[in-house]
């Protein structure tokens, strides 16, 4: 078991091995240089025609053509999938990259030894084409963290200079040479933070959303993330291992030497902080679940296993505080992997009691416990849509699964009506202080999100009979292809039983039933409402009555779904942004003061709560939609249907936020649009 020190960090000359061949090409990450001939070839490479062939890296394989390029294999979606767009897979090995971005000769010696000499920050041009975000070194990096990813993924203790400011160098692709001072840094955190950092557009970039700056940001960013990944690589090899490999049983793992990232970070961590941020990225930027559950899990192996932190006792180390959050949101990392994949976690992470605390947060103690319970209550939902998927698709008795399900609500109701019971308040673009107030908002705002997200996954399979409204696999939702490819590969009742009563409730309604509905929140500690037996034999097919003994009718799940959906879109509207100014009382924070593109939410990992608010949504529009307006109910309709358009454009605006930066997340956001513009003619 590896040890952490508990001292106080002493600055210490950096020691440079011999790397392993393999890895040789690591030695200019600290090369300023090289790094802007990379920027600076990568935006040459973006003006070729279309019809440009591409060199490979190694002449003797000859040219690789675009269009075969762009038919290089994609990884399938994990079943279920999660509705990402998936962007094409990239060799595995930096030079490779390297050598495909740069495929003209480099016109002046870029690699040499020789310091270039320093010049003075060049402004952008108004019209400066396509830009890249980057930072200088790693103080300018830290300082970004807090503003964009903190508030998100509180990883990092909280920051020790207040408010941070947002110090980024866009790097232009037609006007490259204006940056002469390099990157200096090459840890995997910094690395994997670039990454990140480098999908949100600069606010100096004309046209963002063009199809030369999207694949300009994409593919800096999978630059860096590779980066980290292989610096993660050097930091734990031997470099005896390529030179003398029997010898190195006999020696001691090698130490990082090197200054940290963070002032109260152990160097030894935060390769577990760069695979944490990987892992995100993999899921919302490239759609790619399973790197996303890869870097997640080899995160966790390292926290458990490396360094124990699951079991950390002692208050007194220096450190105590930054393993308690590297070790939390490793946990929250890994069971989100569970999640959005419909997977077991890669370890038992739920009901095995850790002995490490919870973070601090002194002015909301309740926070951080919560978050994890609600996590947990998701983690708990996901296994039973699994579980009932396969009872359905085999004809098995469910009364195991609605026993489940009655523990699962007993449990997730007062959960819920706790998250309820905070009230949310401040700006909604608060800065990062010492006191972490700004993680409030946003720790409440996850946690209701997640727990009325859990209790729609338990209810909609009485409620709408899983009926799918989305052409595409959306998370763990079933879509409109699977329908038409056979009923029974549907996870649903074999007919929608609708919104009615136990009481036998017409289909159209009554204003007294529609009223209840929309003012009555089920409370989860009275006495469920159990189905009817017209409503069971209505959804008999084939002698198998999957609904026959279901705990809750049609009426008192889909209730329960409405309101958590409601909930998730209002907590979407509170749930703070960016705020890279660093000034005070921002309700509204834009990429800059001149900029019309709202700072986008960062590392959207639980963007599928989103997916359940907007299914619920749509699901009863349709059913709301068919009742005929009466004298006496054309005023509850109306006012249904306008609850359920806004939480509905609640949701988009969302996934709209997040899209502005992770590609992936852009295919959600389409799904939801185009369902909303066919269904309620919703347009943008």
């Amino acid at each position: 078991m590896a040890e952490l020190s508990t001292e106080q960090p002493r600055p210490v000359r950096r020691k440079f091995a011999m790397p392993p061949v393999k890895l040789a090409c690591l030695s200019w990450y600290g090369s300023r240089d090289r790094v802007f001939a990379l920027l600076h070839l990568e935006a040459e490479r973006l003006r070729l025609p279309s019809e440009q062939t591409w060199r490979a890296s190694h002449p003797q394989e000859g040219g690789v053509c675009l269009a075969a390029r762009t038919a290089l294999e994609i990884h399938n979606f994990v079943d279920p999938g999660a509705a990402l767009g998936q962007l094409p897979e990239l060799p595995p090995d930096s030079d490779f990259i390297f050598d495909n971005l740069f495929l003209n000769p480099f016109p002046d010696p870029a690699f040499d030894e020789t310091p270039m000499p320093q010049q003075t920050f060049t402004p952008v041009p108004e019209v400066s084409g396509p830009l890249v975000r980057t930072y200088r070194n790693n103080h300018s990096l830290l300082q970004a963290y807090y503003c964009w990813v903190h508030t998100f993924v509180p990883i990092l203790p909280a920051p020790e200079i207040s408010p941070p400011l947002d110090e980024p160098v866009p790097i232009s692709q037609n006007h490259p040479d204006g940056f002469s001072s390099g990157l200096d840094f090459s840890s995997p955190v910094a690395l994997a933070l670039s990454a990140v950092l480098a999908l949100v557009p600069c606010a100096e970039d004309t046209d963002p959303s063009s199809s030369e700056a999207v694949p300009f940001r994409r593919n800096c960013a999978q630059f860096f993330a590779q980066a980290a990944i292989e610096s993660i690589e050097a930091e734990s090899e031997i470099p005896g291992s390529s030179t003398a490999p029997e010898k190195t049983l006999e020696s001691e793992p090698p130490t990082v030497d090197r200054l940290p990232f963070h002032p109260r970070v152990p160097v030894e961590l935060e390769s577990i902080i760069a695979l944490n941020l990987l892992s995100v990225y993999e899921y919302a930027q490239r759609g790619n679940l399973k790197k996303m559950r890869s870097r997640a899990g080899q995160a966790l192996m390292e926290a458990m296993m490396t360094f124990n932190l699951h079991n950390q006792t002692d208050d007194d180390d220096y450190y105590a505080e930054a393993k308690r959050r590297v070790w939390w949101m490793t946990y929250m990392c890994a069971t989100q992997t569970a999640i959005v994949s419909c997977t077991p976690p890669p370890l038992e992470l739920f009901g095995v009691s850790f002995t490490t605390k919870y973070p601090t947060l002194e002015v909301d103690p309740e926070a951080w416990p919560t978050l994890i319970e609600t996590q947990q209550s998701m983690l708990s939902a996901t296994q039973f849509i699994v579980d009932l998927s396969e009872a359905v698709s085999t004809r098995a008795d469910m009364e195991p699964i609605y026993r489940k399900l009655v523990e699962l609500e007993n449990g997730m109701g007062p959960l819920a009506d706790r998250c309820d019971a905070w009230a949310v308040s401040g700006p909604l673009a608060p800065i990062v202080d010492a006191s972490e107030t700004c993680l409030v908002r946003s720790l409440r705002s996850m946690a209701r999100t997640k727990v009325n997200s859990a209790r729609i996954k338990v209810h909609r399979y009485c409620a709408f009979g899983d009926y799918p409204v989305f052409s595409g696999k959306m998370c763990d939702l079933q879509s409109t292809a699977d329908m038409a490819d056979g009923p029974d590969l549907i996870l649903r009742a074999p007919c929608m039983c609708g919104l009615s009563s136990h009481s036998g409730t017409s289909k159209t309604g009554s204003p007294d039933s529609h009223h209840q509905q929309q003012q009555h929140t089920p409370s989860s500690g009275g006495t469920p409402e159990t189905i009817d037996s017209m409503g069971s034999s209505s959804c008999t097919r084939h002698g198998y009555d999957a609904r026959k003994n279901a705990p809750y009718t049609s009426h008192f799940s889909a209730k329960i779904c409405l309101r958590s959906a409601l909930n998730i879109a209002n907590d979407y509207d509170n749930m703070p942004y960016p705020n890279p100014s660093g000034q005070f009382g921002q309700d509204l924070c834009f990429l800059s003061p001149t900029s019309p593109i709202v700072a986008p939410r960062m590392l959207p990992s639980y963007v599928c709560c989103a997916m359940q608010g907007a299914y619920v949504f749509l699901s009863i529009y349709r059913k709301t939609s068919t009742i005929v307006p009466g004298t006496a109910s054309s005023g509850y309709l109306v006012s249904m249907l306008l609850q359920l358009q806004q939480g509905l454009m609640s949701i988009l605006a969302a996934i709209e936020n997040y899209a502005t930066a992770f590609e992936a997340i852009r295919a959600m956001r389409d799904q939801v649009r185009k369902s909303a513009e066919s269904l309620i003619m919703l347009k943008p």
